[in-house]
């Protein structure tokens, strides 16, 4: 393709997306605001300003959003691989300690976590996954991250959870000044000082001052796939397809021809671009950027999703939220009414109505009741509306019903003294099945972003033979790193376990290790224990331990007790 038609391509992208996604962004945007506490149109407020009317924010949106995302945050999801068609379990362990590790370095606990408030508040969240060549110009560092889905435009007729099942892009913008484009891409230099920047700002795609001369520029980072017919060899064993050039077609088909285990098929394979835009530049582009990898590198976690409708855990307690923030500023409304009710008096002398007017509700006012023409007689306010009252807190009991957040779970229920643990384990227990629809398509993000990781290890140098050595060295594994790499050994997949991060569970987990240990002395080793304890400085402890030659139970016995002994 010419410069002119990639242009005009991820032109028209981003268009087909903005407006076939524009209602989910306007409920992507209300989500936000409603969590941040900005619930009243611009309208109303001004209209009950100009009444002198209040317009409360009871924002119980926040707590129960804050809910979910403790509940994600304290139960963190462990992930292992295992071995598929042809795939060994050695390499599987490998690859696990790998991912585990790559995870670790990038703080993705916390990216995840991010994603997962984004996708629960606004209906959709985002992680990306790439190699980051800062610190490493060579092989780079693997990077993952949360992404503003405000910044996100994706194929809307991708009607899969997954989006590289028939999605034909993923669009990630950028806002960069001149300087910054000019150091990010430095061989387009001469057509940016030609004027390839000079786009109409009526388009949206520059903002800035222009009696300043500060302008930022819209950068779309476009990743597309193209099909394209090749000759590939498949392994019947392994499932491994290669993709074979052109001018090694005979000596593929030799191959085919003489094994039972390979077989040579043309076959439409996707391949993926990337391609970066500004103004009217093609600032990048690349066939196959990571080396084989032909998912996006841009993962979406989707609450509900409901046959390609998107849906958060806010965008259907508006409409209460709403409900309950009118009936309270009404009900205060009406008592800031009736607070100063009047007085009754036979004749007012003077001015003395206008000091009734003013001081009538005052604390500690003196009145003269001769001045008042005799008796003094305070007209009884009208009680407050229990009307407003109770409509505003069916409305916070409604948000709790719709969201599964009982109070059980959001522990604002009083203790009965005769209640047994259980009745409360059992309702929030409860609350917990309404939400496992979305913890559920959360695991699923986790499972699509860590088989990314691992195509990425496997096709790319992000990781070098001595860096993974040294990762599994640590738990004293081996394995043959020429086939880590390559695509003989088949396929793997990825396997999700939630494992709790609270200190009860955390100690009810060593708990059952120390009873494994003790039936199984000497098959367990001590580090196993070590590692599910929440000793201090537990890795330099193991570093420590000198192995022991068993020759039996006695042995090892004897070693777990002076381990028990040291632990809390």
């Amino acid at each position: 393709m010419s410069e002119i038609i990639k242009l005009n391509m991820v032109s028209e992208y981003w268009k087909h997306s903005d407006e076939g996604l524009r209602d989910e962004r306007n409920r992507m945007a209300k989500g936000f605001a409603f969590y941040t506490g900005d619930q009243w149109d611009a309208a109303d407020i001004a209209k009950l300003n100009a009444e002198k009317r209040p317009h409360l924010t009871i924002n119980l949106i926040l707590p129960i959003i804050n809910l979910l995302s403790g509940i994600q945050r304290q139960g963190r999801q462990d992930i292992t691989v295992v071995a598929r068609k042809g795939g060994l379990k050695k390499l599987a362990a490998v690859f696990t300690e790998t991912m585990r590790h790559c995870l670790d370095v990038t703080d993705a606990d916390f990216e995840i976590a991010d994603c997962f408030l984004d996708g629960v508040i606004g209906n959709k969240g985002w992680l990306g996954l790439g190699i980051n060549y800062e610190t490493d110009p060579i092989y780079g560092d693997i990077e993952v991250s949360k992404v503003s889905p405000f910044d996100m435009r994706e194929d809307p007729d991708a009607k899969e959870y997954d989006l590289n099942r028939s999605g034909k892009f993923v669009i990630r913008d950028y806002w960069m000044d001149k300087k910054s484009i000019l150091l990010n891409y430095p061989l387009r230099q001469a057509d940016i000082e030609k004027g390839g920047l000079d786009i109409d700002p009526a388009s949206g795609d520059v903002v800035g001052d222009p009696d300043r001369g500060i302008y930022r520029w819209r950068l779309r980072e476009c990743w597309w796939k193209q099909h394209e017919k090749r000759l590939v060899l498949i392994n019947a064993a392994t499932g491994d397809i290669r993709t074979i050039a052109p001018e090694n077609a005979e000596v593929a088909a030799a191959i085919a021809a003489k094994s039972s285990m390979w077989h040579l098929k043309e076959w439409v394979v996707p391949v993926l671009n990337k391609t970066v835009t500004a103004g009217n530049i093609v600032l990048e582009d690349i066939v196959d950027p990571y080396s084989g990898v032909t998912n996006f590198p841009y993962y979406r976690f989707c609450p509900f999703w409901v046959d390609g409708y998107v849906m958060g855990v806010s965008q259907n307690l508006i409409g209460p939220q709403q409900e309950l923030n009118k009936r309270r500023s009404q009900a205060l409304h009406n008592l800031n009414q009736t607070a100063n009710s009047g007085f009754i008096v036979k004749k007012v002398l003077g001015n003395y109505d206008i000091h009734l007017a003013k001081f009538g509700s005052a604390a500690g006012v003196v009145l003269d009741k001769s001045k008042a023409g005799g008796e003094i007689e305070r007209i009884e306010p009208v009680p407050l509306s229990q009307g407003h009252i109770t409509a505003a807190m069916m409305s916070g009991d409604d948000m709790k019903e719709i969201s599964g957040a009982n109070p059980d779970l959001l522990g604002q229920v009083i203790r009965n003294e005769n209640e047994s643990g259980k009745a409360i384990e059992l309702r929030q227990a409860q609350g917990m099945k309404v939400v496992e629809v979305l913890f559920d398509n959360f695991s699923r993000t986790q499972k699509l972003i860590t088989l990314g990781l691992v195509d990425m290890v496997r096709h790319t140098d992000v990781y070098s033979d001595e860096e993974i050595r040294n990762i599994v060295s640590e738990k004293n594994m081996d394995a043959d790193l020429s086939l880590l790499k390559s695509r003989k050994v088949g396929k793997y997949g990825i396997k999700i376990e939630s494992s709790s991060s609270s200190p009860t569970a955390r100690y009810a987990n060593f708990m059952s290790i120390m009873e494994i240990a003790k039936l199984f002395p000497d098959r367990i080793p001590p580090e196993a224990v070590i590692e599910n304890s929440d000793i201090a400085n537990k890795e330099s402890i193991i570093d420590k331990i000198v192995p022991v030659e068993t020759t039996g139970n006695v042995q090892g016995k004897t070693t777990y007790s002076k381990i028990q002994s040291s632990l809390p």
